[in-house]
């Protein structure tokens, strides 16, 4: 297995063939040799600006220091970078006082004119601490791409090499002249990743970035792991400078959201397409899965076709009415500042470059205006209707000739989610006004032949009938296999009693009963599921304990997750809300034994409930409400303690933001939404990663379906996929699943591997991984020490994990869970040896050199990063031993035995103390808090642990307390790491007699000291 300097090497030469155009500097070694190439460069880029007379030491210490503030951070670098008309400069004034503006970097001089591309490598930079950063990339001198290299068999892959570059980054790694750093790239040869800079070098930006590490695919969406192949296809000239000053953008709320966001490859994949398409006045359109970011790469294709595309006079982006009315103009601007466009006008309002989203008279004056560049118009096919009248009447009006000529520029059209934003009727007028048009579509759900509109006359049909070709396919299976979207998990169920659907049959079909399931099911009438019956069958389904418990993922007995309920009607939807209210007030809608004693739900108030519908525009705008509303929406206040609403759409979008939880306001004291009872509202456009459960009670199928099973298959934290129940039809439902993925995964995939399974299938692959895993066993204890067979037990342990996570999440594994046990109570026993076998496996790649075996195969499959973690481990949660704490003190039969049994499963190091807690409860005959109790002496243990560090080494014990509050284990970095060490007040001499080590080696022992101490109070900070 080649070395992490050999795969250097190898990057380095590739980078450096004449093709990718970088040119190797293995002379520069310092920061120092950085500062004296990037004055040698800004000296040839403005040769005739300084006509002959070089920069100077003193100018260039000026120019140093301008520079340092420029990029004082990563988001200003940013900005500084993308410059005034895409030119970033350098303002200097000559020691003979004159002003000048240096040139520093082009945006648009890509792979030509000016911009020269150099590669370095181990470069030492001005820091405290001794490191070397592995490869950089120049443009005229400054590090613009960093890239992090380990060898294949690092304990985490790239997550190693990512790690280390936090770590260099809140050592200073990246102020400096590294401070223009823009993008990262991160390997262990076998697996790359890229992403941008994140906006702080601190441990929370990094936390928050490791969700948007990309993995890149070609064109046909074929993955790029090699890191080779990642060099000649993503940094050769001109994709490299093109991927930082095109393909990514700056994200400015003119709040709190200051940060660089780089497009995923299929985004970059699709806009080229659309420029080139765009260049031929051919339209066409963009297939990307549901959750891809299609209004963003809408955004930046409308953006760089205004800005940079030839034979285009104007470009605008219609979006969905409903999304308009629900995004407000702060959500498109702060992707569209001046920052972001490298454009200015001088004169805009809060650096604002949009028009059309409010007003009509604005978006009619800048189509009758000459072309401006730097403009970006979004608005509505129904806004842009009406000015376009405006604008015809105002020209005439004149007597000028502005719309006649605006008639005959090439505009672009680009419509983010193609059909709801625009009909083809509608097309069709603004081509008659328009002629010249071109029009691209995105869309997640195309319509085929098979789920075709049904249209009147010569209509499309389908997307391609009403766009075009298909430019770009992202499919739900590229997202899933990209783990940029969950999978689904589908449980069918019906309702109706055994027997009860043959009797139904034979009554509406003339006695003729069919033999099929499925055909039964196309006779069974809507009424049967309007009754009360099956209404309250269905709420009884969703609220058993043992079930909402999952699919609420309840934690610390309240809910974490949330849900939508979907039917067929308005009247419908209102009938589930009025039963669940009324069995709610009853106290008879949550049933059922509880899931264990660990796993209880103690929220009162659960669950919170509202109902939400489309109603027509029209209406919507001119606040028509009926009596039900009315009364649905001053129940909804109450529930909040808020002032009734009397207004629908404002009523609408507090449910958006209650649902959502994404604002604080909203996640904390029961002010979320637990379920929304919807008819179409919110099963498009809308976005919470906290959503995991869609109910349906109804039929769906084709992109209706898809669209509604995509509200819940968002990342989050905890969440393994997104559940959907359906209580309707199941053999039907089963079929629609089936022909939906089919048809949306396109024709060169397999669309079986997307069809959720259920549980039956799960449940025999999980025997067959059993068996799988002891044989495993046998073939390694027949064979010890053999690097193939070691391999194997841990595919096989992690396969058998894994199974066992999906099994597990299924209502029905509660019913088996009882035979199960002997073969769940031995999967901790499975997991240990697997962890001691990834050591031994790593230990023996690193000792041997087996030509003879194919490493990058054997390790294919393997997942070496800590970040998986056991998931048949219950951890014993604080809340539950708070419970069995309290019935200790109310002397509760059973209380100390379960409590004693919870406690051996914790680690060793905590049984003590909670020994003790139980100690001075029982012997105390007064009514105490015992959670109080508890947490004042897990607080004193990490005190105590605190304050010995501090002693032992002199640091600054403020400094340590703020660094243990922010550590976390699975990063390994030491916050605040260089304030501490400048706090040291132990002296030379006792350092050494203390530790045995040389005062030079200080930072390296302290640093392994404290990571080692940090390790045990984050044992205890885990048990609060």
């Amino acid at each position: 297995m080649p070395s992490e300097s050999t795969i250097e090497n190898q990057f380095i030469h590739i980078l450096s063939e004449q093709e990718n155009q970088w040119r190797y500097r293995p002379e520069l070694k310092t920061e120092t040799d950085l500062w004296d190439n990037f004055r040698n460069h800004l000296n040839r880029l403005n040769t005739a600006l300084l006509e002959g007379d070089l920069l100077t030491d003193v100018e260039f210490d000026r120019v140093k220091v301008e520079f340092l503030r420029l990029t004082s951070s990563p988001f200003l670098a940013s900005q500084w970078l993308r410059g005034e008309n895409g030119v970033a400069q350098i303002l200097l004034e000559r020691e003979t006082g004159e002003r000048i503006s240096l040139e520093v970097f082009r945006n648009k001089d890509i792979a030509g004119g000016t911009s020269a591309y150099e590669v370095v490598n181990q470069i030492v930079p001005d820091t405290e601490r001794s490191t070397r950063g592995d490869v950089t990339l120049l443009i005229n001198g400054l590090p613009i791409i960093h890239i992090e290299l380990k060898k294949e068999s690092a304990k985490d892959g790239y997550m190693q090499a990512y790690h280390q570059i936090q770590r260099y980054a809140q050592d200073g790694f990246f102020n400096g002249i590294y401070a223009s750093t823009q993008l990262f790239v991160v390997s262990n040869k076998v697996k790359t990743r890229y992403f941008a800079r994140p906006s702080e070098d601190t441990d929370a930006a990094y936390q928050r970035m490791a969700k948007f590490l990309f993995n890149w695919r070609t064109e046909e969406n074929v993955p790029v792991p090699d890191l080779f192949d990642f060099a000649r296809i993503v940094l050769r000239i001109p994709d490299a400078h093109e991927l930082i000053s095109q393909y990514t953008i700056l994200v400015d709320d003119q709040k709190n959201q200051k940060f660089l966001m780089v497009l995923r490859p299929y985004q970059i994949h699709a806009i080229r397409k659309i420029r080139k398409q765009a260049a031929l006045h051919e339209g066409g359109f963009i297939w990307h899965a549901t959750g891809s970011g299609k209004t963003i790469t809408s955004f930046v294709a409308t953006k760089l076709l205004a800005q940079n595309a030839i034979g285009v006079d104007r470009t605008i982006m219609v979006v969905d009415r409903n999304d308009l009315d629900s995004q407000t103009q702060d959500e498109f601007t702060k992707f569209a500042s001046e920052y972001h466009t490298g454009q200015t006008t001088g004169n805009t309002i809060n650096n604002t470059l949009i028009v059309g989203i409010k007003n009509q008279h604005q978006l009619a004056q800048q189509l009758l205006s000459k072309k401006n560049n730097n403009t970006i118009m979004i608005t509505t096919i129904q806004k842009l209707s009406a000015a376009m009248r405006s604008a015809q009447a105002e020209s005439e009006a004149s007597g000028h000739n502005q719309f006649d000529r605006l008639r005959k520029e090439h505009i672009v059209f680009i419509v983010d989610e193609a059909h709801r934003a625009v009909s083809d009727e509608e097309m069709r007028r603004i081509k008659k006004i328009l002629p010249n048009s071109t029009w691209f579509g995105l869309t997640g759900t195309p319509i085929f032949e098979e789920n075709k509109k049904q249209e009147n006359g010569t209509y499309a049909r389908t997307t391609e009938q009403q766009y075009g070709d298909l430019l770009h396919a992202y499919t739900t299976k590229n997202a899933m296999d990209d783990q940029a979207v969950l999978g689904f998990q589908v449980e069918y169920h019906s309702l109706l009693p055994d027997g009860d659907q043959e009797e139904i049959v034979a009554r509406v079909n003339h006695e003729d009963v069919p033999d099929a399931l499925v055909e039964q099911e196309r006779l069974l009438p809507n009424e049967i599921y309007e009754t009360d019956e099956h209404i309250r069958a269905m709420l009884l389904k969703i609220f058993d304990r043992r079930s909402l418990v999952k699919k609420f993922k309840v934690q610390n007995g309240y809910p974490t997750m949330s849900g939508i309920l979907t039917t067929h009607s308005i009247a419908q939807a209102k009938r589930i809300y009025a039963m669940l209210q009324k069995m709610k007030q009853e106290g008879t809608l949550i049933k059922g034994r509880q899931f264990d004693e660990r796993h209880q739900l103690v929220d009162p108030d659960f669950p919170r409930v509202a109902i939400t519908f489309s109603t027509n525009p029209d209406q919507q705008d001119k606040n028509h409400t009926d009596d039900d509303l009315l009364r649905i929406m001053a129940e909804y206040s109450k529930q909040y303690d808020t002032p009734a609403y009397t207004d629908e759409k404002r009523y609408n979008q507090n449910i958006n933001k209650r649902l959502a939880r994404k604002e604080k306001q909203y996640q904390s004291d029961g002010q979320w939404l637990d379920l929304v009872i919807v008819v179409d509202r919110l099963l498009t456009g809308f976005d919470s990663p906290t959503i995991q459960t869609l109910y349906v009670d109804r039929e769906m199928k084709y992109q209706k379906l898809l669209q509604a099973f995509s509200r819940t298959n968002r990342i989050y934290s905890g969440k393994d996929a997104g559940m959907i129940v359906t209580f309707r039809k199941p053999e039907t439902m089963k079929e629609n699943v089936q022909d939906t993925f089919r048809l949306f995964s396109n024709e060169n995939q397999n669309f079986e591997a997307l069809v959720p399974k259920e549980y039956s299938e799960v449940r025999s692959e999980f025997d067959d991984l059993v068996n799988q895993y002891f044989q495993a066993e046998v073939t390694l204890k027949e064979n010890p020490g053999h690097l193939p067979s070691m391999i194997e037990q841990v595919k096989a342990y992690q396969k058998l994990e894994n199974s066992y996570k999906a099994l597990k999440s299924y209502d029905d594994y509660e019913n088996e869970a009882d035979d199960l046990a002997p073969i769940i109570n031995q999967l901790p026993t499975f997991q240990g040896k697997a962890e001691n076998l990834k050591a031994e496996i790593k230990q023996k790649i690193d000792d041997d050199d087996n030509e003879q075996l194919d490493i990058d195969q054997l390790l294919a499959d393997i997942v070496f990063s800590s970040t998986q973690n056991a998931t048949h481990k219950e951890n014993v949660d604080s809340f539950y031993i708070n419970q069995l704490l309290k019935a200790i003190q109310d002397r509760e039969a059973g209380a100390l035995a379960k409590f004693d049994k919870e406690i051996s499963a914790k680690d060793p190091l905590v049984q003590p103390l909670y020994h003790d807690l139980k100690t001075k409860v029982l012997e105390n005959d007064k009514q105490v808090d015992v959670v109080a109790l508890k947490e004042a002496a897990i607080q004193a243990r990490i005190s105590e642990l605190t304050e010995t560090q501090a002693n032992e080494f002199g640091l600054s014990l403020e400094f340590l307390q703020s660094a243990v509050n922010e550590y976390s284990s699975d990063k390994q970095v030491i916050p605040y790491l260089s304030d501490i060490l400048d706090t040291m007040t132990l002296s030379k001499a006792d350092f050494e007699s203390q530790t045995g080590e040389k005062y030079r080696k200080r930072t390296k022992i302290i640093e392994q000291r404290l990571r080692e101490r940090f390790d045990l109070i984050q044992k205890w900070k885990e048990e609060l």
